[in-house]
């Protein structure tokens, strides 16, 4: 099943409409109140991050399952604003950088502004984290065409950062964050793509059959 698509805004339009079919969506496929709990929160933590994101941000939000019996949670946007007029955003603040990317969510939060708003071409997603690079590459779970599409995925940050725990620092921090967050340890896996005018995020939560 697909709940219907919701447009949702950085000024609150969609928010609860969007909450609305999560618990909806939970009801129909005869969640549990754990699971359902759960689901919504992942759904919260999305539509939290929505309202942090640059003023005028516009995406469409909604949740289908798929024939491998999980549940994807989208999020999509276009892209709207170039590196300059981005820069000039950043450089308006008093640090002279994006102070709000702090936590896993406000990392995945950059990643879809750097995304909208066109950031290294188009959104290359090849950035450091604390010392824990991004993966990316074709994986075909967002709805995006495989063959340009740039890739950051959970899982392969995950296994990435296990790598180099005892030798990095700055890895260490990244992955205390990622204990910490409500996204990283509920869901499956957390996929943010980048293709041609694109930006999708996808949160990917196995079905508990």
């Amino acid at each position: 099943m697909q709940t219907e698509k919701i447009i949702v805004t950085s000024t609150g339009d969609g928010l609860d409409e969007a909450l609305e079919a999560t618990t909806r969506f939970a009801d129909e496929e005869m969640m549990d109140s754990k699971s359902a709990l759960r689901f919504r929160l992942l759904a919260e933590e999305t539509l939290g991050m929505v309202q942090a994101i640059t003023s005028g941000f516009k995406g469409v939000f909604w949740i289908e399952e798929n024939d491998d019996d999980e549940y994807l949670m989208h999020l999509t946007a276009k892209t709207a604003m170039d590196y300059e007029k981005k820069k000039e955003l950043i450089d308006a603040s008093t640090e002279k950088k994006n102070l709000a990317a702090k936590g896993f969510m406000g990392k995945i939060r950059e990643m879809i502004e750097n995304g909208i708003h066109s950031i290294d071409e188009a959104g290359s997603l090849q950035v450091d984290y604390e010392g824990a690079p991004v993966m990316y590459g074709s994986m075909g779970l967002c709805d995006v065409d495989s063959s340009t599409a740039y890739m950051w995925s959970l899982n392969q940050y995950r296994s990435t950062m296990k790598d180099q725990l005892d030798s990095d620092s700055g890895v260490r921090s990244a992955w205390d964050e990622l204990e910490k967050s409500i996204v990283a340890n509920i869901a499956d896996d957390v996929r943010v793509s980048v293709a041609g005018d694109k930006v999708e995020m996808v949160i990917m939560k196995k079905a508990d059959r």
